[in-house]
């Protein structure tokens, strides 16, 4: 490998509620390295449940207190989609100042200030550097796994939260105002699930209206 080699990797972005660290499929010439995807570790898998939890318990707390508003009845599953569609924003565009405290800062930092020590070499990267970048992505890719979770955990238990405080419940909302199939604070949940999972792919799809049509 020639003194002239530079390690390229994808330049790393943040995004929002759906808390990903995303490397940009554009690379310069030079050797380039990309991770394999990663599992989320257990502990990012036990926060993210966890804040379902403390979103259930708070839902049902909210119930079992009477402070819930009355029931939202569209009048037609059309009614229903929207209303979640609008959830889920609303929930996207809360969380999205906090994205910078979910996991995954410090890997990208990691990995960047690798890169620069690497190609900042006059002789040009060796085959150390290579699994330096190597190990310095794979855990990018191990972060943004964990993001992912821990995000769609904190935006379920919000959307748990909510939906208990003002009385939107998709299971009864689809079903009718009379079903009785299960309790409304399960129904909190349920919908909770619903919204936080759903913010993500809202996220990505606001993002690409805003940043336009991709360049030819």
């Amino acid at each position: 490998m020639s003194a002239g080699d530079r390690i390229a990797v994808p330049p790393v972005t943040a995004d929002a509620v759906g808390g990903t660290a995303t490397p940009r499929p554009e690379q310069e010439p030079g050797l380039s390295v990309v991770a394999a995807s990663q599992q989320a570790g257990a502990g990012a898998v036990v926060a993210g449940f966890g804040l379902i939890a403390v979103g259930a318990l708070a839902g049902w707390m909210i119930w079992r207190s009477g402070a819930s508003a009355a029931k939202i009845q569209p009048k037609d599953t059309t009614g229903v989609f929207l209303t979640l569609l609008v959830f889920a924003a609303a929930v996207e565009r809360i969380l999205e100042p906090f994205s910078r405290w979910l996991p995954g800062r410090a890997a990208e930092a990691a990995l960047s200030q690798t890169v620069t020590d690497v190609n900042s070499r006059v002789n040009g990267p060796t085959e150390a550097d290579r699994e330096a970048v190597t190990a310095a992505t794979a855990k990018v890719a191990r972060a943004k796994a964990n993001r992912t979770i821990v995000a769609w955990g904190l935006a379920s238990g919000l959307a748990t939260v909510a939906s208990s405080a003002g009385g939107f419940y998709v299971l009864h909302a689809v079903a009718g105002g009379d079903w009785n199939g299960v309790a409304v604070w399960v129904d909190a949940v349920v919908t909770g699930v619903m919204v936080g999972s759903g913010t993500k792919p809202l996220h990505d799809l606001i993002t690409r209206a805003q940043n336009g049509p991709p360049s030819p």
